[in-house]
C-alpha cells in the first residue's frame, strides 16, 4: 500500500482535564458520570501524548498518518457557560502540538453541543483557520437526539464547509441503562454491557437511523458522516429498513440509499473479516476507510490485515488512504 491514514484515533489533554475537575470542585455539578468522562484519557498509556512517542509507534505499525479526536464527550457536553473556552482550549492544544509534525496528524474539532450557534461558529473556525478535517461528537447534551433541531447548525455548517462529522460512541443515559442493560448481574457487567459491550453501537446506530426519517439528509443531501465499528450494527438492517414504504417515511429515498450516499464507516480496530466482507458487498469500497481506535486498542496487524485482504488493488488503496484524502481533503 502506498499509505495508511488511520482515522479514529484520540487525544485527551491533562491540562483541560484540570480545569474540568476544577469546575466540578466549585460549582458541585458532578455526578459522577461527568467526572469519569473527564478522566477517560488519563488512565489509559499514550492518550495524553501528541508528539513523539505516538509517532514512533506510528512508525513502527506502518501508519503514515492519523486523524485525532478528542477523548471523550467532556468538556463538549458541559453547559455552555464552561464547554464553550474548554473546547476551544482542547482546539487549540490540538492544533500547536500537530503543527510540530505535519502531515503526520489530521484533526477533528470538539463542539460546545450545548450552543448549536456557538458550536457550528467554532467548527468554522477550526477549519478555517487551524486547518481542521472535519468535527466529532461523542455523546450527546442533556439526552438531546442527533436529529433534534438543536443540533441542526454544526450539521448545516459541516455540509457547507464540505467536512464531515464522525459520530462517536458516548456514555449511555442512565435510563436506557437501567432498561436495557441491567439484570442479575453485576453493575461493573452493567456497565461495560452498556458500553463498549453493545450500548454504544446501537446508540450511535440509532442516532443514525433518526437523522435519516427526520429527512436531515433530504434537507442536507451533501452532508457526510462517518461512523466507527463498521457500521455501528444498524448498517447490517439497512435493506430490512428499506421495506418501511416511502409513503409512509415521506423521505425521498430508500434508508439503504443514506448509508451509501451519506455515511462513511471503518473497523475503529475490530478487525473481523465476516464484517469487512459485509460492509466491502453492502457499502462498497468507496465508503470505507481505516482506524485504529488508538490507544485503545493497538493492532500490531492494523496494517497487514489490509494488506492481506483479499480485494481489489485499486479498493485497497481506496480505504487504505485514496478515500480519507478525498473525505477529509488531506493532500
Amino acid at each position: 500500500m502506498k499509505r495508511l491514514i488511520t482515522v479514529e484515533e484520540h487525544y485527551n489533554s491533562k491540562a483541560v482535564n484540570e480545569k474540568i475537575k476544577k469546575i466540578y470542585a466549585e460549582h458541585g455539578t458532578d455526578s459522577g458520570i461527568q467526572s469519569l468522562g473527564a478522566a477517560a484519557g488519563e488512565a489509559v498509556p499514550g492518550v495524553a501524548d501528541l508528539g513523539a512517542e505516538r509517532v514512533a509507534y506510528m512508525d513502527m505499525h506502518g501508519i503514515d498518518a492519523q486523524v485525532i479526536s478528542y477523548a471523550g464527550g467532556i468538556p463538549a457536553t458541559m453547559e455552555p457557560e464552561f464547554s464553550l473556552s474548554l473546547c476551544r482550549d482542547v482546539n487549540n492544544e490540538m492544533a500547536e502540538k500537530a503543527a510540530a509534525y505535519p502531515g503526520r496528524f489530521y484533526l477533528f474539532a470538539h463542539l460546545p453541543l450545548g450552543d448549536g450557534d456557538e458550536a457550528a461558529k467554532e467548527l468554522e473556525r477550526c477549519v478555517k483557520e487551524l486547518g481542521f478535517v472535519g468535527a466529532m461528537i461523542s455523546g450527546h447534551y442533556h439526552d438531546l437526539p442527533y436529529d433534534d433541531e438543536h443540533y441542526l447548525p454544526i450539521f448545516e455548517k459541516a455540509a457547507e464547509l464540505d467536512v464531515p462529522v464522525y459520530l462517536h460512541p458516548g456514555i449511555v443515559s442512565p435510563t436506557i441503562t437501567e432498561r436495557y442493560y441491567k439484570g442479575n448481574w453485576s453493575d461493573r457487567t452493567a456497565f461495560m454491557l452498556a458500553g463498549f459491550g453493545v450500548g454504544w453501537h446501537y446508540d450511535v446506530g440509532i442516532q443514525v437511523l433518526r437523522m435519516m426519517m427526520a429527512g436531515l439528509f433530504d434537507k442536507l443531501p451533501k452532508l457526510k458522516i462517518m461512523i466507527g465499528h463498521w457500521g455501528e450494527l444498524v448498517s447490517f438492517y439497512m435493506y430490512r429498513t428499506d421495506e418501511i414504504p416511502q409513503e409512509i417515511t415521506g423521505l425521498r429515498k430508500r434508508i439503504s440509499d443514506y448509508f451509501k450516499r451519506n455515511i462513511y464507516v471503518n473497523p475503529s480496530g475490530m478487525l473481523y473479516g465476516e464484517q469487512f466482507r459485509y460492509c466491502l458487498e453492502t457499502f462498497g469500497a468507496d465508503n470505507i476507510t481505516w482506524g485504529e481506535d488508538y490507544p485503545y486498542r493497538k493492532k500490531d496487524e492494523i496494517r497487514s490485515f489490509l494488506e492481506s485482504f483479499d480485494l481489489s488493488e485499486e479498493d485497497r488503496e481506496k480505504i487504505a488512504h485514496g478515500n480519507a484524502e478525498r473525505l477529509l481533503h488531506i493532500q
